[in-house]
């Protein structure tokens, strides 16, 4: 339970209590008749105490003057003296998700044939701390930090008692500099973003979160944290279909900077990783346009252009360009042209040929002159977009650029799918035109070749992501194995 009061929302405190430290009720409050229809106030950061000489300090709230809401809170760790919670080094997060990542408790022992009794329990040694736990560095959004695995062992002493100690694995981030408790929220969708992607499962909780500051060459635990989420089901991943650390070792640094930094560059298109276990099995048309969006967005993040890869294209692209900038100039003035063409020269659409047919097929009047010189400078801001269309970009990374690791789940999924192939079918048309009708508002129904496409596109973005942060192909080969069976 917390009992305390907030200083930041009114102009005196208010107090509030919750009993499953989650849900807040604000009590004693001699004006919460009147206050019914106050409107909402919003805060990213509110202040407050605690009942026993604690800070607490709470994030994203809303409060209306009878009830109060946060996306969650940080509050003191000791009362005698309470942290003033202003900045942390370290953060750790433990939970089924890490338990499962880290290789759970038995990553900690190491089992022997013969041990005397006089030394330690027969048949069980616990690990060096200098062999169990792991660090890796790390760079998010400019902030340089290490992060790993390290482990807790918590005995039980209490008379009657026959627990000895419980090994928790915990994912912490230790950073270079001291970073402001504001961050919190950030730094935890850090962590699920990254939970989330090995998992491959959105239902990711941490059931202890905790800061630390540095004292010398120690770290002092100084607060508890407690984001409150969404209940998406319960985590029921196991080490057959989750990437583990030993799976991917010294590129666990690079995956982590990559994942989450996504986010803080406004790229959060991975809406078609599945809830739980349910929805793994699940497709529909909103699920499959997600897929679609996710695997353009990450081939244009780490795949070469077709302006890169093919000279011909290349070079009809460009001169498209120069001829349009140049027809558009035409009918500018003088102080216009520099703005038209830096203009003109941006972006992408595929078009472009209509464009150039109005252009030739101008009239002299002003009023036609305008329309056309609209036409270009729409055109020329998308036409710097045009590349590989996607099903160019599905066939190239089914066919060519990781045709060595998807051969085989070919085989393998449409086996399990009981698909027989009469013919190779063209399977990046066959994914485009389902995305295009989706798209268009009139999609055709979902058959077994399209969920077939919708497997294949969820891999191939886990494994263009695992490519990139320098995975070998045999290790992406496995875990391939492992995720998508």
């Amino acid at each position: 339970m917390l009992e305390g009061y907030l200083i930041d929302l009114e102009d005196e405190s208010i107090p509030f209590v919750s009993e499953d430290n989650e849900h807040f009720h604000i009590v004693n409050n001699r004006n919460m008749y009147i206050m019914l229809a106050r409107n909402i106030i919003e805060k990213d950061v509110v202040n407050g105490h605690l009942w026993g000489n604690r800070y607490i300090k709470m994030f994203g709230c809303r409060y209306n003057g009878r009830s109060l809401a946060c996306q969650g809170y940080v509050y003191s760790k000791n009362n005698n003296p309470p942290d003033e919670l202003t900045k942390f080094d370290r953060i750790t997060f433990a939970g089924k998700a890490v338990d499962v990542f880290a290789g759970g408790s038995r990553r900690a022992v190491k089992y022997v044939d013969s041990v005397s009794w006089d030394i330690q329990a027969n048949g069980v040694m616990i690990k060096k701390w200098d062999e169990l736990n792991t660090r890796y560095s790390a760079v998010v959004d400019g902030i340089k930090c290490n992060i790993g695995i390290d482990y807790v062992i918590y005995y039980t002493t209490q008379w009657g008692k026959r627990d000895i100690g419980t090994c928790v694995p915990r994912f912490y981030i230790d950073f270079e500099e001291p970073v402001l408790t504001e961050m919190l929220l950030k730094i935890y969708l850090w962590v699920y973003d990254f939970m989330k992607f090995i998992s491959f499962r959105r239902n990711i909780y941490f059931d202890d979160i905790r800061i630390y500051r540095r004292n010398a060459n120690k770290f002092e635990e100084t607060g508890i944290v407690n984001i409150i989420g969404k209940n998406r089901g319960e985590y029921l991943n196991t080490e057959t279909n989750t990437i583990l650390e030993e799976d991917i070792n010294s590129s666990l640094g690079e995956l982590f900077s990559y994942v989450a930094a996504r986010r803080q560059g406004d790229c959060t298109d991975d809406l078609f990783v599945p809830d739980n276990d349910a929805e793994y099995n699940e497709v529909s048309h909103t699920r499959f346009l997600e897929c679609a969006l996710s695997f353009e967005g990450e081939y244009d993040r780490t795949q070469e252009t077709k302006t890169e890869t093919n000279n011909c294209f290349s070079r009809v692209k460009q001169n498209a360009m120069d001829v349009v900038v140049e027809a558009s100039k035409i009918f500018v003035s003088d102080e216009e042209k520099q703005s038209v063409e830096k203009e003109l020269l941006e972006l992408v659409k595929s078009n472009f040929q209509v464009v150039m047919e109005e252009l030739r097929e101008q009239e002299s009047s002003r009023k036609n002159k305008d329309r056309v010189t609209s036409y270009a400078k729409k055109i020329l801001i998308e036409l710097g977009k045009i590349d590989f269309s996607l099903e160019e970009q599905y066939n190239s990374v089914l066919k060519n650029v990781y045709a060595d690791i998807l051969t085989e789940y070919q085989e393998v999924l449409a086996k399990r799918m009981q698909i027989n192939f009469a013919s190779k079918p063209n399977l990046g048309k066959i994914f485009q035109d389902m995305r295009n009708g989706i798209g268009h508002g009139h999609p055709q129904s979902l058959e077994d070749i399209h969920v077939y496409t919708y497997q294949l596109a969820r891999c191939m973005i886990y494994i263009m992501i695992l490519d990139k942060v320098g995975v070998t192909h045999d290790k992406i080969t496995q875990i391939i194995r492992k995720i998508f069976r």
